[in-house]
């Protein structure tokens, strides 16, 4: 059974090559990071210079390597900031009114609302394109008011349209353009708003960014899935902001067929130009970040342009050469033919079968669980439902590195330590492979789809080794007195779990001095390998196989924390968003350090053995 198990991973894998061979060169074709920042800060230094202009501010900013500016619709409170209108509310016009000793304000003007004087050639219909409906007009003092009536401040934030001055400015200085839209409180705002996009459309302004916490029309689905598509038939492509995607966002990605490009948000202050270069660059090379969102926390102009210089100097000289700074784009199609897939399942559960069949010896259980998947892999095949994928995925992630270290070993082999590691870590290869090929695609590696369990991959397989290894004394433990230094024991084992736990994730903790060393390694080596597999996981797991010449079951204990570095390897590849060529760059060094490092606690351990045995002769002997 077992050689016709590997005989079909060996045919499904060769067989899906051209599926990971795809994804890499999707991945590496596309190396153009940008620099965006928004609008409404060069506004507030005009607003507090006025012999700044846009033409200067927009000149230099490219010079400092900003590709494109973002702009937000405005609204009457920018367009008071910009001094194209005033705003008044109905308590100050009350006061403006018994101040000029006239008559009080009588109906329809004494309700909530507000008083709007536009400045300038534009009339009020002029700047608010028409936006609201019920207005009443009013003179007090000889100036002329429009009256607005509802909440003053949701009246202040209803967007009332694009500045098309600044778009000409922005555009004319050869820079691009990204409108930013918010779904608004009225769905009849969002509406308009979307066809002012869509007018927008232009040379120069070819994507769009989403505001606040949910994507335009997010309250009704059909709405958002054709607006969705009137931004695709347009040319838009839209951002995905990482960590904080916008609800809705998944349903309009696969409307535009994952027109999607990747954006980081960072802030610029003064003295951490070097982190924002870090995080820029880091993001560009391993989380296929393709837009930086950058916002200048400064009031005064100069200030920030010398962070600017700073910081392009900052990426300058930390990106790799082979990106580009640029104009965004989208990733080609990753296709990924339902064959491919079908060779996937396949393999994956002849991979499972194998697993099951070494660790618990069981015909019947491999045979139950053949037929288990199977039923599983026909009824995707019928219904398409990618979730059949992601539980296939999971079931490798948690059983591939517990297979790795439970694999039948030879004590007696001449190459035993290295024969063993390696096969470990071919078969800890081989579930990445199927993972890989079962969740491929752009949705996977721009993260609007993701591997589900992360936390079950950490936790599970060392799980399984604690049960692995206590199973022949589990009668004797669970009989035993609890004494006050069993509770010890348990309260440590329980305090390393709990920071093993916490250092998984993108907020996981972290030690002093920890960053520094990390950041040393990615200096010297283009991208660190991860410290569970190279210092932990794998030298442990040497070692286990050495103790295993003697000890076999000392050695299963030896497993448990053994298991963290090849799970940790698997880990790294359920992580789609990060290109695989870094994944596989990452993987390679951990399995040459920990290597090393564990050939060392391997002769450590010899030379200590050596030196009690020694001492023990010389004791007993006397």
């Amino acid at each position: 059974m077992q050689k016709v198990l590997i005989g079909i991973i060996l045919a499904a894998m060769i067989l899906t090559i051209p599926s990971i061979y795809n994804r890499v060169q999707v991945e590496e074709s596309n190396k153009t990071v940008e620099t965006i920042v928004p609008y409404k800060y060069i506004m507030d230094w005009m607003i507090k210079e006025p012999e700044l202009d846009h033409e200067r501010i927009l000149s230099q900013l490219q010079d400092y390597g900003i590709d494109t500016i973002s702009m937000e619709p405005d609204t009457l409170r920018s367009l008071q900031q910009k001094g194209e209108l005033t705003v008044i509310s109905v308590p100050r016009m009350s006061e403006l009114l018994i101040f000029n000793q006239m008559e009080p304000l009588r109906h329809p003007f004494d309700k909530q609302g507000v008083f709007i004087h536009s400045y300038g050639d534009s009339s009020f219909d002029d700047l608010t394109r028409n936006v609201f409906e019920e207005t009443r007009q009013i003179t007090v003092v000889g100036v002329d008011y429009t009256f607005v009536p509802g909440p003053p401040d949701d009246i202040l934030e209803i967007p009332v349209g694009y500045d098309l001055n600044v778009v000409d400015a922005v555009l004319d200085s050869g820079m691009d353009l990204v409108p930013r839209m918010a779904d608004s409180k009225n769905i009849e705002d969002t509406e308009r708003m979307a066809e002012e996009l869509l007018e927008l459309k232009q040379p120069g302004i070819e994507k769009v960014l989403f505001m606040g916490n949910e994507s335009p029309f997010y309250s009704e689905p059909e709405k958002l899935k054709e607006f969705s598509s009137r931004l695709s038939d347009a040319g838009y492509s839209i951002f995905s902001t990482e960590f904080a995607a916008p609800k809705g966002f998944q349903t309009a990605a696969y409307t535009m067929d994952m027109d999607v490009i990747r954006l980081h948000s960072q802030g610029l202050a003064k003295g951490n130009a070097f982190d924002i270069a870090d995080k820029f660059t880091r993001g560009a090379k391993e989380r296929n970040i393709r837009a930086f969102f950058i916002n200048p926390n400064f009031d005064e102009y100069a200030e920030a342009k010398e962070e600017f210089e700073k910081l392009n100097n900052e990426i300058e000289a930390q990106l790799p050469s082979a990106f580009e700074r640029g104009s965004s784009g989208t990733y080609d199609e990753i296709g990924v033919p339902r064959w491919q897939i079908a060779l996937g399942l396949i393999g994956s559960i002849a991979f499972l079968a194998w697993a099951a069949q070494t660790v618990f010896g069981n015909r019947k259980l491999t045979l139950a669980a053949v037929a288990v998947l199977t039923l599983l892999a026909l009824i995707y095949l019928v219904t398409d439902m990618t979730i059949i994928l992601k539980v296939f995925a999971l079931g490798l992630a948690v059983t591939t590195p517990v297979f790795a270290v439970l694999l039948k070993k030879n004590t007696e082999s001449k190459y035993y330590l290295l024969s063993s590691y390696f096969k470990a870590v071919v078969i800890t290869l081989i579930g990445i492979w199927l993972i890989v090929v079962l969740l491929n695609g752009n949705a996977f590696i721009l993260g609007v789809d993701a591997f589900r369990g992360v936390k079950l991959v950490y936790f599970l397989p060392i799980v399984f080794l604690v049960l692995y290894a206590l199973w022949g004394n589990m009668e004797k433990i669970m009989k035993a007195n609890v004494t006050y230094g069993h509770l010890i024991v348990m309260g440590l084992v329980g305090a390393i779990v709990f920071f093993y736990l916490s250092r998984t994730g993108n907020e996981g903790s972290v030690l002093p001095y920890e960053l520094e060393f990390r950041m040393f390694l990615e200096d010297l080596l283009y991208v660190r390998p991860r410290t569970k597999e190279f210092l932990i996981g794998l030298p442990i797991f040497l070692l286990a196989l050495e103790v295993a010449k003697k000890y076999r079951t000392m050695s299963y204990y030896l497993l448990i924390p053994a298991v963290i570095g090849f799970l940790s390897m698997v880990n790294t590849f359920t992580h789609f968003h990060i290109p695989l060529s870094i994944s596989l760059l990452r993987t390679g060094y951990s399995v040459v350090l920990g290597l090393l490092i564990g050939l060392i606690l391997v002769f450590l351990y010899r030379w200590a053995s050596q030196k009690i045995i020694t001492e023990l002769n010389r004791r007993w002997q006397r």
